[in-house]
């Protein structure tokens, strides 16, 4: 009798952690539960209407794709599809709270390299790492979720995918299109394609001050004390396998008006 309770004890444990497993959230925001207004409610983000959305906060790239007629219609408009998150210092399992257990391993490119992926199929948890460090982590929505959407969820492990083009380059950096007033606080971009690479940069300019983001792909710009002066900005990326490219942009600072 004793055996046949603990059967059923056991079964009963199985079948709730079954049901129990659930897509991991990141600030709030879970891949098929949340929208659009989700991220512009936390982040004050993402208001264009696009498929996609990038932004720089703190030392991280955000990535997030939404729901639309051209990758899902199996949820409505402006669903969440997945977030990745590029991070700047890169970190390990432990210090992410997470047991390596859980997750089976794989080679996005061959070994020599340095990078390797790591999938939790069960909750929708990606990461990336090189050279032994987490860099990038994806949330998707668990095994059972993705059936709503095949097509885009179809291989969950090309989120973690790596491309290595021939040569590296900066396709623009975005200085600001009208002249600041001098005090104002500016964000300058720089655009070039998302390969799945472990990308470090480091940006510089002539005069001003770098207030944040020195260590991702937009950066917020200090131009107190520049009235009259022309500023160069420039950002130079690395992919760790000494290949760089670099980039830049200038503009004026208008002085204060008189009161």
């Amino acid at each position: 009798m004793r055996l046949v309770f603990n059967s059923l004890l056991l079964t009963l444990l199985f079948v709730i952690t079954t049901h129990c497993v659930s897509a991991e959230e990141w600030r709030g925001l879970t891949p098929l539960k949340s929208t659009r207004a989700d991220v512009v409610r936390i982040f004050d983000e993402c208001k264009a209407n696009e498929s996609y959305c990038e932004f720089t906060i703190e030392n991280e790239d955000v990535v997030i794709v939404f729901a639309d007629v051209r990758n899902c219609v199996g949820v409505p408009a402006d669903t969440i599809l997945s977030i990745q998150r590029e991070l700047q210092h890169e970190t390990t399992f432990a210090a992410l709270g997470l047991d390596k257990r859980r997750f089976k391993s794989f080679d996005p490119l061959p070994k020599e390299f340095g990078y390797r992926g790591f999938i939790d199929d069960q909750s929708g948890l990606l990461l990336k790492s090189f050279r032994g460090q987490i860099f990038q982590i994806n949330y998707i929505p668990t095994k059972k979720e993705r059936s709503s959407c095949p097509d885009y969820y179809r291989d969950p492990r090309e989120f973690v995918q790596v491309f290595l083009p021939h040569v590296q380059t900066v396709t623009s950096v975005d200085c600001p299109k009208t002249k600041p007033v001098a005090g104002e606080k500016v964000v300058i971009v720089a655009n070039y394609a998302r390969t799945g690479q472990r990308i470090t940069v480091e940006w510089y300019s002539t005069s001003g001050r770098i207030l944040s983001g020195e260590k991702t792909r937009q950066i917020l710009f200090d131009t107190t004390g520049l009235e009259g002066k022309e500023v160069t900005v420039t950002v130079e990326m690395n992919d760790g396998s000494h290949h760089t490219a670099t980039g830049s942009c200038s503009f004026s600072v208008s002085p204060r008006p008189n009161n």
